[in-house]
């Protein structure tokens, strides 16, 4: 069966599975792509620890060049990850998704690599740039794994992505931070002048350390996922032009996927400013390590909430359902960041415990909330990979999903933070304005869905009407050609039995 043909089905088989019986996961061969969403995850935390101190190194000790240095790499890497990715996944539907991986995983150990042996500022956005241009692997992972499951165990393998990622996020930051600089905290064993001159080279050559093992289990027991016929090419097994797969379906699914990434890359973007920024300018004035503690623990709750409870919901209330409560979850969460200054606030103020007790309650239901949110990225990895037309257009949707998805996080977490800071500055609505603009834009298309379904609510019921009205001599359905009709509408539930 294709991606294609399993479109059609994806949705009744995952609200069918209770009695279904799914197919077993392919753990090999699943364990080896989620080693390497861990590799790429320590890579990535483990420079923030040190990250801002080494950009100070680079620019001589001149702390106004910084933000100017750290803003230039970040525009450039995502800069080349916009003009490749869509180049690297259309490559993988024609030559197959082991080669990009390998490629990917690749980049990834040597760019680790190379970033603790530069010496200049140039240097280090080359090394950076190196890891972004080639490694296409969050898209290549996500065509393999829809290509080695089916409808029954779709949300299952999805499921588990998350997880990898979160641990690296959790570990990364620790290696960063305990091995930078060695020769000042090992001088025993770091005390040459290679480390000194390489400050930051030990936790690089640790994060490359880690990702060359999965490079060679890659290498030598990943099987190719990409089914290519030696016959002359169908329409089933030769990729489609690009234009042909912006269909409908496609397009809508990934203008919900930026959605979803720009509201979630909206708020983790805030959230760090939000915890450290003084209470009296709109934030919670938490330390450094404070925000630590709170990341971690948040960090391991949710990777077990999305690896052991994200396929039941979605099996349970169907993958539509579970999205729209995805993207609604967004809206007390941003609606939460003024609430729980006010409390701050008075607790500040008035040295009220009572309030106290309640800042932290709301900050628990706004962390509660955000695993909520991120159900959203499983349900859309199974519409991204149902909306292919073949398999061997797969990479290509994930390619086009990825460039628009670079795209965001380039504007979004720029647009939020600095409306922050201007509504911070003007005290456009007491600082809260980021927040109310993001509510507004999510209630208008809450609503815009309220009116879509009222519509289709009275559409249905037009529907039934005249299915009752019929001249006697129609055939009166039966129970079995009622639960078709229900599905053909959409809204089974809506629908009286018309047996």
């Amino acid at each position: 069966m294709t991606i294609g043909e399993d479109a059609h089905s994806e949705e009744d088989c995952l609200l069918l599975q209770e009695h279904t019986k799914r197919t077993r996961l392919p753990f090999g061969q699943l364990a080896i792509l989620l080693y390497l969403r861990f590799c790429e995850s320590t890579a990535t935390y483990s420079l923030f620890p040190f990250i801002n101190e080494f950009l100070t190194l680079l620019a001589g000790g001149d702390g106004k060049k910084v933000a100017y240095y750290a803003s230039t790499m970040e525009v450039t890497r995502q800069a080349m990850s916009f003009i490749t990715v869509l180049y690297w996944s259309r490559v993988s539907d024609y030559i197959g998704r082991k080669p990009i991986i390998i490629l990917g995983t690749a980049a990834l150990a040597f760019s680790s690599l190379f970033t603790g042996l530069s010496t200049t500022f140039w240097a280090l956005v080359a090394s950076r740039c190196l890891f972004t241009a080639l490694n296409n692997n969050s898209g290549a992972i996500k065509s393999a794994i829809g290509e080695m499951t089916d409808a029954t165990n779709r949300a299952d393998a999805f499921a588990l992505l998350h997880a990898p990622w979160a641990m690296g996020s959790s570990i990364g930051p620790l290696i960063g931070g305990y091995f930078a600089g060695p020769n000042a905290r090992f001088p025993t064993l770091f005390g040459g002048k290679l480390w000194k001159e390489f400050p930051y080279l030990l936790p690089c050559v640790a994060s490359f350390t880690i990702t060359f093992p999965g490079l060679l289990a890659v290498i030598t027991s990943f099987r190719e996922t990409l089914s290519r016929s030696s016959n002359t090419p169908t329409q089933d097994n030769h990729p489609v032009a690009i234009r042909s797969i912006l269909t409908r379906r496609v397009t809508l699914t990934i203008c919900n996927y930026v959605g979803l990434v720009s509201c979630h890359m909206a708020y983790t973007s805030l959230q760090p400013l939000f915890l450290a920024m003084p209470i009296s300018i709109g934030g919670l004035g938490f330390q450094p390590l404070q925000i630590g503690y709170i990341l971690s623990i948040y960090g391991f709750v949710d990777s077990l909430l999305q690896t052991f409870l994200l396929a039941p919901i979605i099996r349970r209330f169907g993958l539509g359902n579970v999205f729209k409560g995805a993207v609604f979850a967004f809206v007390p969460i941003f609606l939460l960041f003024p609430l729980m200054n006010i409390y701050a606030r008075d607790w500040f103020i008035y040295a009220d415990p009572r309030s106290q007790v309640i800042m932290w309650a709301l900050l628990i239901l706004q962390l509660a909330l955000l695993p909520v949110a991120e159900f959203g990225y499983g349900c859309m990895y199974i519409y991204i990979t149902t909306s292919a037309p073949n398999n061997r257009s797969l990479g290509s949707i994930n390619g086009l999903s990825q460039t628009a998805v670079a795209l965001s996080r380039l504007i979004g977490p720029a647009v939020a933070t600095s409306l922050l800071g201007l509504s911070l500055e003007k005290s456009w609505l007491n600082g809260y304005a980021v927040g109310s603009q993001h509510n507004k834009m999510l209630c208008t298309g809450i609503l815009r869905e309220c009116v879509r379904r009222a519509n289709q609510k009275w559409l249905n019921l037009d529907m039934w009407k005249a299915a009752h009205t019929r001249p006697p001599q129609i055939r009166v359905c039966s129970a079995s050609d009622s639960s078709v009709l229900d599905h053909v509408l959409g809204e089974s539930h809506l629908l009286p039995s018309l047996a």
